[in-house]
């Protein structure tokens, strides 16, 4: 890679950024709602060698220049965000939000040479698109500070502006993948937590084996509104369950999380609230009746104002379940239940697919094959709509999976790094 860079600009790169992607193994569709998640890093990933340019341009190639072409910007640049997305805007989502959060002024911006290169299959469900933004937002920082992660920009610091960042593409996500990409240690997956991002290492039994598979089907989130149009689902729960309890600014809420959290009901209870309380697939006329327009409206994203009906039980269902399901699988995993581990995982997929309605034909027809072939537990892992599932194996009762589309069997890998060259 180091002589396609030099080929391609004229010059030796100065450092290499190396972002992995992810795999969830549970907490699909919950970060966004303040719950935690449990995923871990894998070996496939996102490279970047990058060089301070004088030309004031940042010209960014990638390996694969027959798929994704050439993209240069003109410094200084103003750009704020991109709906829908192209591969580069993922890398200069990185780069503002690092300029915007260290103070650099439009003036002071630094040419870049940037060569990528990725191993994730995009729209896949491997966070290919949050590994390419956090790759470029490390480039940024080490071009213009001279250093990677300090006392001052910390792992976190990283993680937490660059879920803010992807935000720019339209995307209304809630810091899983970042974190995952940014924290994950060597050889353990991560309990990720959200306001404020706390991880810790989960470490995984000695004979669970994760293997992820391929669908077939693919789904651009960033391209599409199926994710924000379930971002707004939860919204609209939160706030229908908030003004039942009576809670203090309930029109504020924006994730379900915040119900429990000002209520102090724990999660059977909310699960009780939510089959008595919630409407099932309540109007706009029916939903604004109830919490208002005015709040209303304000919880809508620009790729969202089309919806109509709203699927808010099931919904906040899925969530409240889900947030269960992750808990007891960390302890399962402390426990070394590969067993509970595979049954959480079978619970999770079937609520993603009848609750959440974020399955596809080709993952329904994955997860029925492994589960077929004997493994343990089997559940989509992304945003769904297409790309991977994961499946947990037992090393002691190896599973013929050959007859599928194997991505990959990982163990848990580094989070990002940062050499200079």
């Amino acid at each position: 890679m180091e002589a396609a860079f030099e080929k391609a600009f004229g010059m030796r790169p100065t450092h290499h950024i190396r972002c992995p992607g992810r795999v969830n193994l549970i907490g699909e569709h919950i970060d966004y709602n303040g719950y935690g998640v449990l995923p871990m890093a894998i070996a496939l990933g996102t490279e970047l060698l990058i060089t301070e340019n004088k030309e004031q341009k940042i010209v960014l190639r990638n390996a694969e220049d027959g798929k994704y072409p050439e993209y240069t910007v003109a410094l200084p640049s103003d750009w704020k965000g991109t709906t829908p997305p192209k591969w580069f805007h993922y890398v200069l989502c990185g780069w503002r939000g690092v300029l915007d959060a260290i103070g650099v002024q439009d003036k002071d911006q630094k040419g870049m040479n940037v060569l990528m290169k990725g191993t994730i299959p995009p729209a896949s469900g491997l966070s290919s698109s949050s590994s390419l933004v956090c790759a470029s937002a490390l480039a940024t920082l080490a071009l213009h500070t001279g250093e990677g992660f300090t006392e001052k920009f910390t792992r976190e610091w990283l993680a937490d502006l660059c879920a803010k960042a992807e935000q720019m593409i339209g995307t209304c996500g809630g810091g899983m993948d970042q974190a995952s990409e940014v924290l994950s240690p060597l050889g353990a997956a991560l309990r990720i937590d959200f306001n404020p991002l706390k991880s810790r290492p989960v470490k995984l039994p000695g004979d669970a084996l994760f293997v992820v598979l391929h669908s077939g089907d693919t789904l651009n989130k960033a391209a599409s509104s199926h994710y924000n149009e379930r971002v707004i689902e939860c919204r609209i729960g939160a706030q229908i369950l908030g003004k039942h309890l009576n809670l203090p600014d309930w029109g504020a809420f924006r994730k379900l999380k915040q119900v429990e959290d000002a209520s102090g009901k724990s999660l059977s209870e909310l699960l009780r609230l939510v089959e008595e309380v919630l409407p099932e697939n309540p109007t706009l006329d029916e939903v604004v009746a109830i919490i208002g327009r005015e709040h209303f409206d304000a919880l809508l994203s620009e790729n969202t104002k089309h919806m109509t009906a709203f699927h808010v039980r099931a919904r906040a269902r899925h969530c409240y379940g889900e947030a269960h399901r992750v808990a007891l699988f960390e302890e399962a995993c402390q426990r070394g239940d590969l067993v509970e581990m595979g049954r959480l995982m079978n619970g999770s997929h079937d609520s993603l697919k009848v609750d959440y309605d974020c399955s596809s034909p080709g993952l329904d027809k994955l997860v029925e094959a492994s589960r077929s072939a004997g493994v343990l537990g089997a559940r989509l892992t992304g945003a769904g709509w297409g790309g991977c599932a994961v499946v947990l194996v037992d090393k002691k009762n190896p599973i013929d999976l050959s007859h599928l589309q194997v991505l990959l069997e990982s163990s848990p890998c580094q989070g990002i790094t940062l050499t200079k060259l």
